[in-house]
């Protein structure tokens, strides 16, 4: 379902092939274009005020980071997300974030735990903006933090693998229950957990995050 009073904007002269993918992808993230929603080029072209091929370059950008699906002879589609992908990503992410921290405990510096700090605060005043799309970016760096700590590369690779679905999960997420409540309480929970001296406590509160989050979202997935 798409938000009517939401408006793609007319793009500059620029890098087009950038804009027109931030604003493609804000307006994803942000809840404007639903999971499972048909796009069509002609009426992006023409909310953007742009031509096809910068506009095809950023849908393929999109493409390839798994947030829209180009199907032949059926058309572009907001990648859409089932109760078993979603039941995947916490099971995926649990096991990667416990892991992340497991590996980078000892690496927290003062200055790292400072970084998280400012992604805190930085991702609990864009809320007061009403700015989803910029919610879940900060939010989702928030997240990222632990992964940038630990220096494994892999580990780093397969999270930014998952980002283009938890930004869907977590566009559900808001638009179900918005970002107040009771998610302010588990990420400032969160923070100070993740900077404290309890490994063993940080497992558990990974394992509570993401179970309670999915819970909330299965509500929101058709087949649920």
């Amino acid at each position: 379902m798409t938000v009517m009073n939401a408006k793609l904007q007319p793009v500059e002269d620029g890098t087009l092939r950038a804009q027109i993918t931030r604003q493609l992808h804000a307006m994803i993230t942000g809840g404007h274009f639903a999971p499972g929603e048909r796009l069509t080029e002609t009426a992006l072209a023409n909310q953007l005020h742009v031509s096809r091929a910068p506009l095809r370059e950023a849908i393929r950008e999109l493409v390839d980071r798994g947030v829209l699906i180009s199907q032949p002879y059926k058309g572009l589609f907001v990648r859409s997300v089932s109760v078993t992908d979603l039941r995947e990503l916490y099971s995926m992410r649990t096991e990667l974030e416990q892991f992340a921290f497991r590996l980078a405990w000892d690496k927290r510096t003062p200055e790292a735990c400072a970084d998280l700090q400012r992604r805190y605060d930085a991702l609990i005043a864009v809320h007061a903006q009403n700015d989803q799309a910029m919610a879940i970016e900060l939010e989702t760096n928030f997240h990222s933090w632990i992964y940038d700590v630990s220096g494994h590369s892999l580990l780093q690779s397969h999270w930014q693998r998952l980002v283009p679905l938890v930004q869907i999960y977590l566009s559900l997420h808001h638009r179900m229950h918005g970002a107040q409540g009771e998610f302010g309480h588990m990420t400032t929970e969160y923070l100070k957990i993740a900077t404290g001296d309890d490994l063993a406590a940080m497992q558990v509160h990974i394992g509570e995050h993401m179970k309670q989050g999915l819970d909330m979202v299965i509500a929101a997935v058709p087949e649920a």
